[in-house]
């Protein structure tokens, strides 16, 4: 049997497995709060490596600029919107000025030159009553959609990393 804690130390590909495989219900699989402490741990081991790559290149760049990022956004948005576990939190929302939003989010913080005037991380966030469980659900679906886009390790590992550290700010529960 595979040791599920040493999986969440090695490259986001194999975390995001491991999420699949919980979310389908395995009776092995680690728990919300395992997986969480595992990105956790995933995150703070490639601190250094993240923050080199942001140096030469900002995370922005890599993700292909303003228009590629909206058009992830966008794919993040339908996913949300098809995902059994959160897809009632979307039902009255606009998905293109969503989406519109999030880019404009995400392109200021990955060091574009875009300008977020949305409201705050825990203001958007807490009348949605996210659970981890919830969190992790909507994790998978932004993975999947850079997969999609096909960035690269080292984007979606830094992205996920960019996730678990707002994780506070948007899970209350």
């Amino acid at each position: 049997m595979t040791d599920w804690k040493s999986t969440l130390r090695v490259p986001t590909i194999l975390m995001m497995a491991v999420l699949t495989v919980t979310m389908a219900g395995a009776d092995d699989a680690p728990t919300v709060a395992e997986q969480i402490a595992g990105m956790q741990a995933m995150c703070a081991d490639s601190a250094d490596a993240r923050a080199q790559r942001q140096a030469a290149d900002p995370l922005y760049n890599r993700l292909g600029g303003y228009d590629k990022i909206l058009e992830f956004t966008t794919e993040v948005v339908r996913l949300h919107n098809q995902n059994d576990a959160i897809q009632g939190m979307f039902t009255d929302v606009d998905s293109e000025a969503l989406a519109t939003h999030v880019a404009d989010f995400v392109s200021a913080g990955t060091g574009g030159s875009a300008t977020y005037s949305g409201r705050t991380m825990p203001d958007s966030h807490a009348n949605l009553h996210l659970t981890d469980a919830d969190f992790l659900s909507a994790g998978g679906d932004i993975v999947t959609a850079m997969h999609t886009m096909g960035y690269g390790e080292n984007e979606i590992q830094e992205f996920v990393c960019i996730l678990v550290s707002l994780k506070d700010q948007v899970v209350f529960q």
